[in-house]
């Protein structure tokens, strides 16, 4: 693979919106505050950690394309905007938009389907084009001018690792010059309820991530995306776990490792940072987070090396390594 460098990163959460205050929500440690999800039907009080309002708001929520959008494209918009930002705009067709998504546009998709079943004649079709799993991507794509690859990837909470594995692919292969990669996720009571089956005790979140990446050289580098470990009937989450740390030498070189899962397994030595307790299970956006967090203490000069690890709820454990480049 070709040497990959990360240009730019940016960040919507629950801490704010911009990678500095999700960097500095991470540094104090303390959890953000969750609020009461909201749902139509009868059942237990679910807790969510939402994105505050922005303040100022941007001019570009006035855009045309996102004045019926969900939240989860506005989102998409936030953090990709922060992660170009004045960077030249080259040529429209050579950078690549890719998003990593679990639940996706989850709020729009229900309010449809409700229509649709309670009587399809009056389902609104203002509504439909939300529900489709790319539509942040496309906002995004169509906001910026740009008619490059764009695509979504559907997974867990490792989606966005896959993403960008893909990314630097694309870009290795001469597809496009540089690449936005971006993980995004919107709370919903439906979200909420399903990963609660899971572990009731962690709020679900929302926000996203994003890293832009070419291969123009930069102070950080991509140094590679582990092999995913599937969790199987031989192989435990504990087993996979151990098994990305080794794929990403924790235990040879000393490197903090950001770490996104509701289990923290102790088998690296390496200084770590707990995403889940602080800002929630952010699903796909919180291995974005986990990225732009390494990514930031990279470019403060703080480390040599950062490593993100992601524990999927169900599906598989996936990491990522950074360094800080030479020339």
């Amino acid at each position: 693979m070709s040497r990959i460098f990360v240009q730019g990163v940016g960040a919507v959460s629950p801490a704010g919106w911009g990678s500095e205050s999700l960097t500095a929500a991470l540094v104090a440690g303390h959890p953000l505050p969750t609020s009461e999800l909201p749902r139509p039907t009868d059942g237990p009080r679910l807790q969510g950690r939402r994105v505050p309002a922005a303040n100022p708001r941007p001019a570009w929520l006035a855009h045309p394309r996102l004045r019926r959008s969900s939240p989860i494209s506005q989102f998409v918009v936030g953090a990709a905007l922060e992660a170009l930002g004045d960077r030249p705009s080259g040529d429209p067709a050579r950078l690549g938009i890719l998003c990593g998504v679990m639940g996706g546009s989850v709020i729009y998709s229900r309010r449809f389907f409700e229509e649709v079943r309670r009587d399809p004649p009056t389902a609104s079709p203002l509504l439909f084009p939300e529900t489709v799993f790319n539509a942040p991507a496309s906002h995004l794509g169509a906001i910026l001018g740009r008619t490059g690859r764009n695509d979504t990837l559907v997974g867990d909470q490792t989606g966005f690792l896959h993403a960008l594995a893909l990314g630097a692919t694309w870009l290795t292969d001469g597809v496009v010059d540089s690449c936005l990669v971006v993980g995004s996720e919107e709370a919903d009571w439906l979200t909420a309820e399903a990963t609660g089956l899971f572990h009731r005790q962690i709020p679900t979140a929302e926000g996203a991530g994003a890293l832009l990446l070419s291969r123009e050289f930069s102070p950080v580098e991509l140094l590679g995306v582990t092999e995913p470990e599937a969790f199987t009937a031989g192989q435990s989450r504990w087993v996979a776990a151990r098994r990305v740390a080794e794929q990403l030498g924790l235990g040879r070189v000393p490197t903090p490792l950001w770490e996104v899962g509701w289990e923290h397994p102790e088998d690296h030595g390496a200084a770590v940072t707990a995403m889940v307790p602080i800002v929630g299970d952010g699903l796909a956006a919180g291995g974005a987070w986990a990225c732009v967090a390494a990514v930031h203490a990279l470019q403060q000069a703080r480390v040599n090396r950062a490593a993100v690890r992601v524990l999927g709820a169900n599906l598989q454990a996936l990491g990522a390594l950074f360094g800080r480049t030479s020339a």
